[in-house]
């Protein structure tokens, strides 16, 4: 007889998708496309401004006939080895018009960092055209703009993030999933380095759930704590009928 084990859905078991969402609803966020829009600004001349004196100026672009606007954070950069990320917004012409189409949405992206037991929420500033590859550009542009902000509109987590030296993290323990692992880590303790059982874990015949069985990053399947034990015992039983079913 087949051992299965049963895992409810948002109880035992979680994709990386749900994790995130619930980060996000956590910090009272809307989760979409990956992240969650906060607040789209026009740089106007009192913002463009206020991000001069902090390093974010406008660099003329002769080359490309006054057709892009470009700002770029003169601020320094960190060196990243085989890496160059850019520091810079390009900002084309509005259809039809001679104005420069000056928006930029400011968002909050969400990462999974085991280090931190956690997810990870990072600021991000994007511009319509071309935004910068720097996190720390990101970073400068999102603080500039939520603290320069006047208005009450902006979420709490907006003006932690501001406030932070570039990230926040929300814990599993505050997610209420403290303990909580990534399916295919526990798959490893369970092999316990037997590279004959890490073999089969990737047959997705002999394991239930599979380990190793993704499509997509989201997909990944994280296991809370009180299910662990119970999932090691199925998978002993299911590495036990599998060895019986060979001395038939």
């Amino acid at each position: 007889m087949e051992t299965k084990i049963e895992l409810v859905k948002g109880k035992d078991i979680f994709t990386l998708l749900d994790l995130l969402r619930r980060a996000a609803a956590y910090k009272n966020l809307k989760f979409k496309d990956g992240g969650s829009p906060i607040k789209v600004y026009n740089l106007d001349e009192k913002i463009l401004n206020v991000l001069t004196e902090r390093g974010i100026k406008r660099q003329e672009r002769p080359d490309c006939w006054n057709k892009i606007f470009t700002l770029v954070d003169q601020n320094p950069q960190e060196k990243i080895p085989g890496c160059n990320p850019t520091n810079y917004w390009n900002f084309k012409l509005l259809e039809g018009n001679d104005r420069f189409d000056l928006r930029v949405t400011l968002s909050v992206g969400f990462g999974l960092n085991f280090k931190k037991r956690g997810i990870v929420l990072v600021p991000q500033a994007h511009g319509p055209f071309v935004s910068p590859g720097s996190l720390f550009s990101h970073f400068r542009m999102f603080k500039a703009l939520v603290e320069s902000d006047e208005e009450e509109d902006l979420p709490t987590v907006a003006k932690e993030l501001a406030a932070s030296d570039g990230e926040i993290v929300v814990t599993w323990t505050e997610l209420g999933l403290g303990g909580i692992r990534e399916l295919s880590h526990l798959f490893e303790e369970f092999a316990s380095g037997n590279e004959t059982v890490k073999r089969l874990g990737r047959n997705e015949e002999i394991f239930n759930p599979a380990p190793y069985l993704y499509q997509q990053p989201g997909d990944k399947l994280f296991i809370a704590e009180p299910a662990q034990p119970k999932l090691f015992y199925f998978w002993q039983a299911q590495l036990n009928e599998y060895r019986a079913s060979l001395s038939v």
